[in-house]
Order: structure tokens, then C-alpha cells, then sequence
């Protein structure tokens, strides 16, 4: 395989598909976003809204495996992922 044909190979095959995702990006209709609130939260301010539940980790946990993960034998399976807690 010559110099040319490993030049293009991995690096004009690579500049061709950027090229043609800018295009595509460049020629697309543009689209407004989500218009933005009014009234945004602000730190502070009543909380008036439903509660937010969320999670990083949507593992399910079993009572008794806590000890092969090095967590505490005894620990409550909400805290598998850490805790969180702030003064503000």
C-alpha cells in the first residue's frame, strides 16, 4: 500500500464525512427552540411545583448483597448510591 492510498484511507475518507455532516448541519432549516419561561426559578423562590425525583443509577437492589459491594451489611438500599446534602 503506497503513501497516497494510506493518506486517503485515513485521512481524506475522514475529512470527506466531516465534510458532509457540516454540509448537511450548514443546509438544514433552522428550527427556533423552546421559548424560554417568563418567570424562571430562582433560588430562593417557592417551589411550586410537583415533586422532581431523579436518580443516576437505576439499579434495583437485594437486601443481603450490600457487604459484596462494600457498603455496610446493615445499610438501607436508598443510600447505595450516595448521598447528597447542602447548606446553602
Amino acid at each position: 500500500m503506497s503513501i497516497l492510498e494510506t493518506t486517503l484511507i485515513f485521512v481524506g475518507i475522514p475529512l470527506l464525512i466531516v465534510l458532509v455532516f457540516g454540509a448537511i448541519s450548514w443546509t438544514a432549516p433552522r428550527k427556533p427552540g423552546p421559548a424560554a419561561s417568563d418567570h424562571p426559578y430562582k433560588l430562593g423562590d417557592k417551589w411550586n411545583h410537583s415533586a422532581l425525583l431523579w436518580t443516576a443509577a437505576d439499579e434495583v437492589t437485594e437486601h443481603g448483597r450490600h457487604a459484596q459491594h462494600g457498603h455496610a451489611a446493615g445499610a438501607p438500599a436508598e443510600l447505595i448510591g450516595g448521598t447528597a446534602s447542602g447548606k446553602w
